[in-house]
C-alpha cells in the first residue's frame, strides 16, 4: 500500500504529464498521488504504529518544550510567537529531527518490515547534521527570497519543499539534496500548495483550539502536557505525511526514469 504508487486507482487511470529525460526521449511521468490520498495513508500509518510515531515524536518534543518552558516561562500553548532562540531550534534541529526520524521509519513500511524505534532513532540522529544543514540553508535562501521580492520566496518554498527528506534518506550531503527536491517538485507546485494547506489544517487546528482553551494558563501541568501532546501530533503529522509526500515523488519520477534507483536508495537500506 505504501509502495511504488499504481497508475490504476478504483479502476480510474490517473492522468499523465510529458516529462523529458535526459537521453533526449519522452516519457509519461504520472501526476502526483492527491493529497487527500497521502493524508488518508499519513492516518493509516498513525494507526498501524501509533505507539512507535507518538514515541519518536515525544521523545523530540517533550525535552524541546520543557527546556523553553524552564528558560522563557511559557508552555507549548503561548500565544506568543517570537523569532528567538526556541524559534532557531524549532526550524534548525527540532523539525529536521523528527523529519529524519518519519521518513526513516516510512522506508522500512515500504520495504515490508516492522520500524524498531532503536533502529530508527540510530538513523535519525546519524543524518542529523545533513538534514539540520539543509534546513538551515532553504530556510534561509526562502527568507531572502521573501524578503528581495516574495515570490522567489513562494517558488522557493515548493522548490524545496522535500530537501530534508531527501538529505535524511539519500546521504548525499545537504546541496544534492536541494538539487534533488527541486528535480523531485518541478511542475508540480500546485499540488504542493494543496498539500501544504491541507496538512498545515489539520496540524494546527488543534493547536489553535488549545491556545484558545488555555486563556493565559499555558504554564499550568495539565495546559502544559496537552500543549506537548498536541505539538508533537502537529510536528510528527506534518513530518510523516511530507516523508510519503517524497517517497511518491520519487517513484514517479523513477517510473519515468528507471535508471534512478527510488529515493536515492534501495527502499529498506537507508542507514
Amino acid at each position: 500500500m505504501f509502495g511504488n504508487v499504481p497508475r490504476r486507482i478504483r479502476g480510474i487511470r490517473r492522468p499523465v504529464i510529458l516529462f523529458r529525460v535526459t537521453d533526449g526521449g519522452t516519457r509519461a511521468l504520472r501526476e502526483p498521488e492527491p493529497a487527500r490520498a497521502l493524508v488518508g495513508k499519513t492516518f493509516q500509518l498513525y494507526r498501524r504504529y501509533p505507539l512507535l510515531f507518538l514515541t519518536l515524536a515525544l521523545g523530540v518534543v517533550a525535552p524541546y518544550d520543557l527546556v523553553v518552558l524552564l528558560a522563557k516561562g511559557s508552555g507549548p500553548l503561548a500565544k506568543n510567537s517570537e523569532l528567538g532562540l526556541n524559534y532557531l531550534l524549532a526550524v534548525f534541529l527540532i523539525s529536521p529531527l523528527i523529519s529524519a526520524l518519519h521518513i526513516h521509519a516510512v522506508a522500512e513500511v515500504r520495504a515490508g518490515r516492522t520500524p524498531r524505534l532503536g533502529d530508527i532513532a540510530a538513523r535519525g540522529l546519524r543524518v542529523l547534521p545533513t538534514a539540520a544543514a539543509t534546513a538551515i540553508m532553504t530556510t534561509l535562501g526562502i527568507l531572502l527570497g521573501f524578503v528581495a521580492l516574495i515570490v522567489p520566496g513562494i517558488i522557493l518554498t515548493f522548490r524545496w519543499y522535500v530537501a530534508v527528506q531527501a538529505a535524511a534518506i539519500e546521504h548525499e550531503g545537504w546541496l544534492p539534496a536541494i538539487r534533488r527536491s527541486r528535480e523531485l517538485t518541478q511542475g508540480v507546485y500546485l499540488h504542493l500548495f494543496g498539500f501544504a494547506i491541507l496538512i498545515g489544517i489539520i496540524a494546527e487546528v488543534p493547536l489553535l483550539l488549545g491556545r484558545a482553551g488555555v486563556t493565559g494558563h499555558d504554564t499550568l501541568a495539565a495546559a502544559f502536557i496537552v500543549g506537548v501532546l498536541l505539538h508533537a501530533f502537529a510536528l510528527a503529522f506534518t513530518a510523516l505525511a511530507t516523508a510519503l509526500l517524497y517517497f511518491d515523488l520519487a517513484a514517479r519520477q523513477e517510473a519515468a526514469s528507471p535508471e534512478r534507483e527510488l529515493g536515492g536508495v534501495e527502499p529498506g537500506h537507508a542507514q
